[in-house]
Parts: structure tokens; sequence; C-alpha cells
């Protein structure tokens, strides 16, 4: 299944009503690549792009007193973008930068408000990724106030086996809100 194939599902799957503009969508897709250790956005500077990860990961991370936080991560599937920053167009609070070799379709912009205002019914498909980012943040957050660290590790560990293993220990734990130490821990225990 190519890239396009993926993010037409993907779509489709948010709303039924997708495939009837998906020609006027994917003319305004761009392929991007990005190394590992490469920025898709930097914080500081109004994002641009909305990524649908293809290949690759992707962590979302703010920097507070030269200390990093691991805010979220974005595997294959997945879309990702600094999204306060991109739909009010003022400078993000976070980077979203490659862990692994990335492989994206790109959406910018100033190209979706075109989309929009030529094709309204697209904007549904917009409010429908708004509120999916939404729900991901809600349940991120009940997820640190109702889970221990080991939990939240084994549910990350579910819903993505093959790629955490591969993520650095001290993203993972940043994401979990651990020390890596700790996250040392609860792996050797979970192996027990």
């Amino acid at each position: 299944m190519t890239d396009l194939d993926q993010l037409r599902r993907a779509l489709a799957k948010l709303y039924t009503g997708a495939d009837e503009n998906w020609p006027a969508f994917e003319r305004i897709l761009h392929p991007v690549q990005f190394e590992a250790g490469a920025f898709l956005s930097q914080a500081g500077k109004t994002t641009n792009a909305i990524y649908y990860i293809t290949a690759g990961t992707v962590r979302v991370v703010a920097l507070y007193q030269e200390k990093e936080t691991c805010l979220d991560f974005a595997f294959p599937g997945m879309f990702s973008t600094s999204y306060a920053s991109f739909i009010t167009q003022t400078p993000a609070g976070v980077s979203l930068q490659a862990i692994l070799p990335v492989n994206a379709l790109a959406f910018y912009y100033d190209d979706l408000q075109t989309l929009y205002r030529a094709h309204p019914a697209t904007e549904k498909i917009g409010r429908l990724l708004a509120e999916q980012q939404y729900l991901r943040k809600y349940h991120r957050e009940l997820s640190l106030l109702q889970y221990t660290a080991a939990e939240r590790y084994r549910q990350l560990l579910q819903e993505h086996p093959e790629i955490v293993r591969v993520i650095p220990v001290k993203y993972v734990a940043s994401y979990l809100g651990i020390e890596p130490e700790s996250l040392s821990r609860i792996r050797r225990n979970i192996k027990k």
C-alpha cells in the first residue's frame, strides 16, 4: 500500500465523505523525509505543516529550564504537528524531532486554508482531525493521573511493541514522567 493510500484510508476512517474530496486534498500533499535527529518543526518558530507519518517515529518535546520533556510520540499512521502553533500561526512552544528516519506526507497551512475555501466539506475533516488530537491529549493526561509509570509503559508496549524497543530509554522515561533509572527497573520487573 502506498503512502497516499495509507493516508486516504486514515481520512476515510475519520469521515466517510473524505473520498469525495480526495483529488483536491491529494494535490496539496507533499512527500517529505527527515533524518534521525532532524526537526520537523522547532519551538519558537511558527509551525506551517501537519505531517502524516508513514515511516519512522517523531517525538514532541518541550524545553524548560534546559531540561527536555517528551510530551508525545507519533508513529506510522498518525498525524503530528505543533497543533496550537499551526492553528494560530504563532510561534510553537514545542519541537517535533525525528527519533528514527521519518517519511511523511505534509500539508501546509496556506494550502489547507485554500482547500477549505474551495471545498467547504473538507473543513469537516479538519475538525475531526482536531477532535482526534484533543482526544489523544485527553487520554494522555488521564493516563498520567490514573496509572502508574509501569502501567503506562505496559500500555505503550501493547500499542507500539516494535517501535518502543528502538526509542532511547531517556525519551521513553521522559514521556512516562520518570527518570531513566526508574524505567530500567520497570523493564527488569516486566521481564521477570
